[in-house]
């Protein structure tokens, strides 16, 4: 086992763990996440391994005393869907649905996000957000020197002794493109 990876998840912590390089979960914090009792599925697990793709492993940082039963992260969405929430108590059928719907997305999320070498925040930053009726609907980073206007402003600035003459606001339309194109290409390399 080379590899454990801790995931937050509505309050209770998931794991992947890595067993010949393909990403495992141990079942039993699912199962009481959700509020089920872990003896009733890990009898169901259990009783048809094979189709489960069930390994049993000893992992001490999760379980010191016992052995922890796993299913490979690829079997994780079928077992979801062969729980009825409506065959569940209906103080956690709510609980059932919500891992149902995003459980197996996150663990593979966190899982495939793992090799990717981490970009740190700088210390300070500065940052533009556009806030549309009281909430903030996008952020993004900007240079200290920069300036922001109102499109409809520009004309009066441009008038204004002392703010831009034309060759210098052709100088500021330039380097707001050259930034643009050098975000846009380190987009595109975070996406690979």
């Amino acid at each position: 086992m080379s590899n454990q990876i801790k995931v937050p998840f509505h309050g209770s912590s998931l794991f992947i763990i890595e067993h010949n390089g393909e990403p495992y979960t141990p079942m039993k914090h699912i199962v009481e996440g959700m509020g089920m009792s872990w003896g009733t599925q890990a009898r169901k697990l259990r009783s048809n391994p094979e189709r489960w793709g069930v390994f049993i492993m000893n992992i001490p940082s999760i379980d010191l005393h016992n052995d922890s039963v796993c299913i490979p992260l690829r079997k994780l969405f079928g077992w979801l869907q062969s729980l009825q929430p409506n065959r569940v108590r209906e103080d956690i059928r709510d609980k059932v649905i919500q891992y149902q719907n995003e459980c197996d997305d996150v663990l593979w999320k966190y899982w495939t996000k793992q090799n990717e070498t981490p970009v740190m925040p700088p210390s300070r930053m500065r940052m533009l957000m556009v806030m549309e009726n009281g909430r903030v609907v996008s952020a993004q980073p900007v240079p200290e020197d920069s300036v922001v206007f109102r499109t409809e402003d520009i004309p009066k600035l441009l008038r204004e002794p002392g703010y831009f003459s034309v060759s210098q606001l052709k100088d500021v339309a330039d380097t707001a493109l050259t930034q643009l194109a050098m975000c846009a290409e380190h987009a595109v390399s975070l996406r690979r």
